[in-house]
């Protein structure tokens, strides 16, 4: 009866003890808080990049920054861009009404990133200028962007942009 209460014991510790190795062992896919912290600086460059490229009316180093999967969200509720071939047309469009154009800095940037570094969101403000015809306009923007890591590097992979409207409520609104 010994032996087999032995035989028994000697199993149940052989489980525990992996149960506990596997329980205190860490999962190396997973980003340490340092590593996230470079991931997400990262992806703020590639932001600011992506920002840079639109500036310039440079399409083809906005590539360099985009998934090959994409959907982009318009302002006008019809627009949803799902491939880069109409992205490039509506791109292509906005820019023939614009002279020119400077982004200023990213504020109140939050991004939101899984734990193994392949997948962020991305939600921030900024400050575009615009010129056309010999006119500015001020705009601030609130953009949302979600990326993923694509060959090691952050692509975007889906956005959409809002244009803030001045700090009225939404009564004063209806009433103009």
């Amino acid at each position: 009866m010994s032996n087999l209460f032995g035989g028994s014991m000697k199993y149940f510790l052989t489980i525990f003890i992996l149960l506990v190795l596997f329980a205190c062992s860490t999962n190396e896919e997973q980003l340490s808080t340092e590593e996230e912290v470079k991931e997400k600086d990262k992806v703020i460059e590639v932001l600011k990049a992506y920002n840079k490229a639109y500036e310039k009316k440079n399409f083809s180093e906005m590539v360099r920054y985009l998934a090959n999967d994409l959907t982009f969200f318009g302002s006008d509720s019809a627009e949803t861009i799902k491939s880069l071939s109409e992205f490039k047309v509506a791109i292509e469009k906005q820019w023939q009404d614009i002279d020119s154009m400077h982004y200023g800095d990213m504020v109140d940037v939050y991004i939101l990133m899984d734990s193994k570094g392949k997948l962020a969101s991305a939600i921030y403000g900024i400050p575009l200028e615009l010129w056309s015809g010999g006119k500015n306009v001020r705009l601030f923007l609130r953009v949302a962007r979600t990326l993923k890591k694509e060959g090691g590097n952050w692509v975007i992979v889906s956005g959409i942009t809002g244009i803030t409207r001045a700090s009225k409520s939404i009564k004063e609104i209806m009433q103009q």
